[in-house]
C-alpha cells in the first residue's frame, strides 16, 4: 500500500480548484466556511487537509472527520501553506500535462458520487450527511495515488480496462490489491473513522453483498453506481430498490439533478470534462502560476517590511514595493480618527504633503477610500482629474495610477496609491485581490506609526476602561434577569442551585474584568472550603459538556475540609481550565477523575493535593516540551493556547506546585497547594 504521508502529498488536484482556493485565501479575513466549500470540490485537497489535521503535530485527542472541523482546527495559515505546497507540486509536475482528461474525469466522478451520497443520506434519514459526502468524494483517491506513484504501469492499466470490474481484476493481478483497498487504507492511516473508509472500500461491491452493511457503505455504493456516465441501466435501478427501496422515477430524478449541479460547477470553474487538453487547462495552469507568484511576492513584502520597520514609513513602503513588486513610486494615505481627512507624507517630512477631505468628489483617492473600491487612473483620464489628483499622479511618476483602499482594525480608512508603468497596469488589472492583500500588509506593518492605529498608553488605558464599562452593562442585565427568575420560580424550585452557580460565575467574570482597570495586585486570599469549590465547578461541567457528550466525570473528595487560605477565584479558574482541556482531549464517553487528598508531604512541607485526570490519548511530545508556555494553540480557531500558562501563573501566585504526566493511558495534572500555616 502507498505510504500515507507520501501519498497525501502526491495526490493531484485540478488547477482550476486550486486557483479558486488561493483567490479565497487572498481575501481579507478569509471565510473558513467559504474555504471549506471550495476545498470540498476536490478529493485530493480534501484528503490533504483532513490527514494533516489528524497528524501527530495537530492531534488533540479527537479525530477530525469533517472538512469544516479540520479547516477550523488548522486555521487559515496552515490551510494556505497546504494549498501553496500542493499548487507548487502540481505546477512543476508532469501529472497535469500528461493526464488531464483522466484527472478531470476522476474529479467529476468524485463530485457526482459525493453529491449523490449526500442527497441519498438526507433522503434515507442518515444523521450525518457530511460523512456521506466525504466518503463519496474519496472513492478514487486510490487511483490518484497509484497513478502518482507508478504512472508507467498504471496508466495503460486504466486505459485498457473495459469497466470498473475489469480494472479491479487487473489491479489485483498486478499489485495484489485494488485501488479501493488503497484508498480505504490511506483514509484509516489519516485518522478517519473506519466506517468512512469501509464505505470507500466496498463502493464497487455488488448491491446484494452490501445490502446488510452499515448505512454509509450502502449510500456510497448506490451513489457511485448512479453516477456512472451514460444511460442508467437496469442493474442500477435494481440496486436502488435492493438497498433503499427507491423507485425508478426517483432514482433517475436524483441522478439528473446532481449531474446538472456538477455540470454547473464545472462550467463556473471553466472545466471542459470531455476535452483531453484545451485552452482552459493551460489557462488554469498559468493562473495557478500567477497566484503562486503573488503569494510569493506577499511573503517577500512581509519580510521586507519587517526588516525595514525602523526606517521612516515612506522609505519603508517604497523600498519594500520596489523589491517585491517592482513598483518605483507610491504614496500611503492614512485617515484620521474622525474620518475627516486623508494624509500622506513625502520623504517623511514632519508635516503631511497632502491633506484630502474625506468627501465624495474631492479626489479619486478620497472616493476610493469612502467607497471601499479600487480606482484606476489612466493617461486619458488626465483632463477629468482635480489639481490635487494631478499632483499625486505627478509624485507617482505621471503614468497610470492605481488607488487601493484599505481599512484599519480601528475602523479608520486609508489608501495606497501606486504609480505604475503601462505594462504593470495591464499585468495587475485582473489582480485586485492581490493588490488588496498587499495594501493590508503595508497597513498592518506601518500602522504603528499612526496614532489612529496604535494609541498611546493613555489612550489605550482609556479604551480598556471603556470596554470594561461596556462589558459590565450586559452582565448587570443578566444578573437582574436572574434575580427576577429566582423570584418567579420560588425558593423551593430545583433550579435555584443552578441559578446561584450562574450568578457566582457572572460575578467572577466581573471581578476579572475589573482587574483590567486596576494596577496589578496580589489576589485576595481567604479561608475557603476546598470540597465546596471543587464540587461547584465539577457540577457545572457534569451538567453541561459532560452530559451532552456522555463523559463520565468522577469526583473523589478527601474527608472533611482541608485547611486552605487561598484566592477562590484563582482556584476556580485553575479547575475550569484543566477540566476544559480534559473534555476537549476526550472522545465521547471518556472518563475524567477529579480527586483531592490531604495532607501530602513534599520536601518536608505539607500540601493539599488536587488531581485532574483523563483517560484520553495523552499529550503529544511537542506539547509536553512547552507545556506551560504561552503558545499558538493546536486546537484551531477559538483557542488561544494560553490555558496552561494561566494555570501555571495562578499556581505560582498561590505558592503551589503543578505537575503533569501523560501517556497512552491519559493525562494527569496534580496541584499541590500549601496548607494553612504549613501545618
Amino acid at each position: 500500500m502507498a505510504q500515507p504521508s507520501r501519498a497525501r502529498d502526491s495526490l493531484p488536484s485540478l488547477p482550476q480548484v486550486l486557483v479558486r482556493i488561493l483567490d479565497a485565501i487572498y481575501e481579507d479575513q478569509a471565510d473558513l466556511q467559504k474555504l471549506s466549500a471550495i476545498i470540498l470540490q476536490d478529493a485530493g485537497m480534501t484528503a490533504r487537509v483532513i490527514s494533516v489535521a489528524n497528524s501527530s503535530f495537530y492531534y488533540r485527542g479527537r479525530r477530525q472527520e469533517s472538512l469544516d472541523r479540520a479547516v477550523l482546527h488548522l486555521g487559515t495559515d496552515a490551510v494556505k501553506t497546504l494549498v501553496m505546497t500542493a499548487a507548487m507540486r502540481q505546477l512543476f509536475s508532469r501529472f497535469g500535462r500528461q493526464d488531464p482528461r483522466f484527472l478531470k474525469r476522476v474529479w467529476r466522478r468524485a463530485l457526482v458520487t459525493a453529491s449523490l451520497s449526500q442527497v441519498l443520506a438526507v433522503l434515507t434519514s442518515y444523521p450525518r450527511p457530511e460523512e456521506a459526502y466525504l466518503s463519496g468524494l474519496m472513492v478514487d483517491i486510490g487511483q490518484l495515488a497509484r497513478l502518482s506513484e507508478d504512472p508507467e504501469r498504471y496508466r495503460p492499466l486504466v486505459a485498457e480496462a473495459a469497466d470498473d470490474q475489469a480494472l479491479l481484476h487487473a489491479e489485483q493481478e498486478l499489485y495484489g490489491s485494488t485501488h479501493a483497498d488503497v484508498a480505504a487504507g490511506l483514509m484509516e492511516a489519516w485518522g478517519l473513522n473506519p466506517l468512512i473508509a469501509d464505505a470507500v472500500r466496498f463502493h464497487l461491491e455488488p448491491p446484494l453483498r452490501v445490502r446488510d452493511a452499515h448505512h454509509l457503505a450502502k449510500l456510497v455504493n448506490l451513489a457511485y453506481a448512479m453516477g456512472r456516465p451514460g444511460p442508467m441501466g437496469h442493474e442500477v435501478l435494481e440496486a436502488g430498490d435492493i438497498l433503499f427501496g427507491l423507485n425508478e422515477g426517483l432514482t433517475e430524478e436524483l441522478r439528473g439533478r446532481v449531474s446538472d449541479d456538477v455540470a454547473a460547477i464545472a462550467s463556473s470553474l471553466e472545466i471542459d470534462i470531455e476535452a483531453d487538453h484545451d485552452a482552459s487547462d493551460e489557462g488554469a495552469r498559468e493562473a495557478l502560476g500567477e497566484r503562486l507568484e503573488g503569494l510569493s511576492q506577499l511573503a517577500r513584502l512581509q519580510g521586507e517590511l519587517a526588516r525595514v520597520a525602523k526606517l521612516q514609513r515612506h522609505a519603508a513602503v517604497q523600498r519594500a514595493l520596489l523589491l517585491t513588486f517592482g513598483v518605483q513610486h507610491s504614496l500611503l494615505f492614512f485617515g484620521d480618527d474622525e474620518r475627516q481627512f486623508l494624509k500622506a507624507w513625502i520623504e517623511d517630512d514632519s508635516e503631511p504633503a497632502f491633506l484630502l477631505p474625506l468627501e465624495a468628489g474631492r479626489s479619486v483617492v478620497a472616493d476610493a477610500a469612502l467607497e471601499g473600491r479600487p480606482v484606476r487612473v489612466l493617461a486619458e483620464d488626465e483632463a477629468k482629474l482635480s489639481v490635487v489628483d494631478r499632483q499625486i499622479r505627478g509624485v507617482c511618476g505621471s503614468g497610470p495610477m492605481w488607488v487601493q483602499p484599505f481599512p484599519l482594525d480601528t475602523g479608520v480608512v486609508g489608501a495606497l496609491v501606486l504609480g505604475l508603468s503601462p505594462e504593470q497596469m495591464e499585468q495587475l488589472s485582473g489582480r485586485g485581490s492581490l493588490l488588496a492583500a498587499m495594501a493590508r500588509e503595508i497597513a498592518v506593518a506601518l500602522g504603528a506609526d499612526q496614532g489612529a492605529a496604535h494609541p498611546d498608553a493613555e489612550a489605550l488605558e482609556r479604551r480598556i476602561h471603556e470596554m470594561v464599562h461596556e462589558a459590565g452593562n450586559p452582565l448587570s442585565i443578566i444578573n437582574n434577569y436572574l434575580a427576577m427568575l429566582r423570584i418567579k420560580l420560588g425558593e423551593e424550585h430545583e433550579a435555584q442551585l443552578e441559578i446561584g452557580v450562574i450568578r457566582e460565575e457572572i460575578e467572577r467574570v466581573g471581578r476579572i474584568l475589573m482587574r483590567m482597570r486596576e494596577a496589578p495586585r496580589e489576589a485576595e486570599a481567604t479561608e475557603l472550603s476546598l470540597n465546596h469549590e471543587v464540587r461547584q465547578i465539577t457540577d457545572i461541567f457534569a451538567a453541561s459538556v459532560c452530559s451532552t457528550r456522555g463523559i463520565d466525570l468522577q469526583v473523589d473528595l478527601a474527608p472533611g475540609d482541608p485547611p486552605l487560605v487561598q484566592s477562590p477565584d484563582h482556584l476556580r479558574q485553575i479547575l475550569t481550565n484543566l477540566l476544559k482541556n480534559a473534555t476537549e482531549a476526550l472522545d465521547d464517553h471518556g472518563t475524567i477523575l477529579v480527586k483531592t487528598r490531604d495532607p501530602v508531604s513534599l520536601g518536608g512541607r505539607r500540601y493539599t493535593e488536587i488531581t485532574v485526570q483523563d483517560n484520553g490519548p495523552g499529550l503529544p511530545a511537542e506539547v509536553m516540551q512547552k507545556l506551560f508556555s504561552p503558545v499558538v494553540s493546536t486546537k484551531g480557531a477559538g483557542h488561544s493556547g494560553l490555558g496552561l500558562s494561566i494555570v501555571k501563573r495562578l499556581v505560582d501566585e498561590m505558592d503551589g506546585i503543578v505537575l503533569c504526566s501523560s501517556g497512552a493511558d491519559g493525562t494527569r495534572f496534580q496541584l499541590l497547594l500549601p496548607r494553612a500555616g504549613g501545618a
